[in-house]
């Protein structure tokens, strides 16, 4: 018998083991509880700070800002324009929070295309660890917005930020998750040519993400 015989003979004779469904889930909350015991504790408590610092590195390469509200966005996509010397029109995600805000001399209602200039969208939450901003695709969150713009603008809702990536499964417990969910970490880059940093060569070469409480 070879090796390949023996291990479909032995699975075979495998029997089930006499554990039932309460005795699996307590398992499975064992593995969990020890799991989280492993995880290190957040450098810091202000998990906005954690995640300014981390996707504001250079490495990473996103510029960030803070505001009191959604309601200020229009602002300040509107100075992130007049600094990048960006036209007024725009792609707006498609969802309900920010195609109610006032936009003022702004026009949002722009096609997203391959070369679009300026997209703005909003994510389902923030990684404070990593700096990572996550989306989950679906009507009013086309995965596209992520990676057809050159500049990126999303809104991030402080009260969404999680501590590690470890955290994101019970976020989303009860949530209906996609097909498709996108971890978005920093402006688009690669070295691939020459050991030089190249941005927008998979996605967005310019990333800013504004900080709502």
């Amino acid at each position: 018998m070879n090796a390949r015989d023996a291990i479909f003979a032995a699975i075979r004779k495998a029997r089930p083991g006499s554990e039932g469904p309460a005795a699996i889930e307590s398992q499975a909350r064992a593995c969990s509880e020890a799991m989280k015991a492993a995880l290190p504790t957040p450098e810091s408590d202000d998990l906005a700070a954690l995640f300014m610092a981390r996707a504001g590195a250079e490495k990473v390469g996103a510029t960030l800002e803070r505001v009191v509200s959604l309601a200020d966005l229009p602002k300040a996509v509107a100075l992130y324009v007049e600094a990048n010397g960006l036209g007024p029109d725009c792609s707006l995600q498609p969802d309900p929070r920010l195609q109610q805000l006032n936009w003022g001399a702004l026009r949002p209602g722009a096609p997203l295309r391959p070369d679009s200039a300026l997209a703005v969208g909003i994510a389902l939450c923030g990684v404070a660890e990593t700096g990572s901003l996550v989306f989950h695709s679906g009507p009013s969150a086309p995965t596209l917005y992520e990676f057809l713009p050159l500049h990126h603008l999303v809104a991030l809702d402080a009260q969404t930020l999680l501590p590690r990536l470890e955290d994101y499964p019970a976020f989303v417990r009860g949530l209906a998750v996609p097909r498709n969910v996108n971890f978005v970490t920093g402006a688009s880059g690669t070295t691939d040519i020459e050991g030089v940093l190249a941005r927008g060569a998979h996605g967005p070469g310019r990333l800013h993400i504004v900080i709502f409480n």
